[in-house]
């Protein structure tokens, strides 16, 4: 299993495997500042380091939470951090405007992630807005293929051969990616769900 929280500079090593991750993470910032407001908390589920909560511009009067099981070695400042599960975490937290899971969920087997999202519907249905970023099969075959081969070339300019290697054989057993038709169909049944981002096979939704 790839281990993130060991990696080091490990924001670093995102931007690097997965293109365009600024352009995600300042589309999730705006949208995150509009939804938040006064007197209520934005989540963030498997926050990493918490660089995107950290550099979340502030509302007054709005807490900030970051969510994970392992505390990262090169964490941030300027929110809160519980350590632990979501799943058992979320449900206490109250008055939730936004809640933010970047590439996080797929990491999840199928009952786990099942969970958590009933537990995030509830907060949409509370008037949450949920941002959510996953890395995704194409529909077409021959368009994941053509896709995949392109986003292996672009790796290739930051990391070595084996590096490419040995980190897609050590996610094969701990990353469950679903097809884009798959996930929409899974988020539709929470919310009105909109498309606000994709990079290759990387894609990020807002669901209300």
């Amino acid at each position: 299993m790839f281990d993130f929280s060991k990696v080091d500079n490990f924001d670093k090593h995102i931007n690097l495997s997965i293109p365009s991750y600024e352009t995600l993470s300042d589309v999730f910032a705006g949208i995150a500042c509009a939804f938040a407001h006064s007197e209520s908390t934005v989540v963030d589920i498997g926050c990493s380091t918490g660089r995107f909560l950290s550099a979340l511009p502030k509302c007054d009067g709005c807490d900030y939470l970051g969510i994970d099981r392992v505390k990262f070695k090169d964490m941030n400042k300027d929110f809160s951090f519980s350590l632990g599960d979501a799943k058992e975490i979320l449900p206490t937290v109250k008055n939730v405007s936004v809640i933010v899971s970047m590439f996080c969920l797929q990491f999840m087997g199928e009952k786990k992630r099942s969970e958590v999202l009933e537990i995030v519907k509830e907060k949409i249905d509370q008037g949450a807005t949920f941002l959510i970023s996953e890395k995704i099969f194409l529909n077409d075959p021959v368009l994941q293929t053509l896709i995949h081969r392109m986003h292996i070339q672009e790796k290739r300019k930051s990391f070595t051969d084996k590096e490419i290697l040995d980190k897609d054989i050590q996610l094969s057993t701990s990353m469950f990616c679903k097809t884009e038709k798959e996930l929409v169909q899974e988020l539709t049944q929470i919310g009105s769900v909109v498309k606000v981002w994709q990079s290759y096979n990387f894609v990020g939704y807002v669901v209300k």
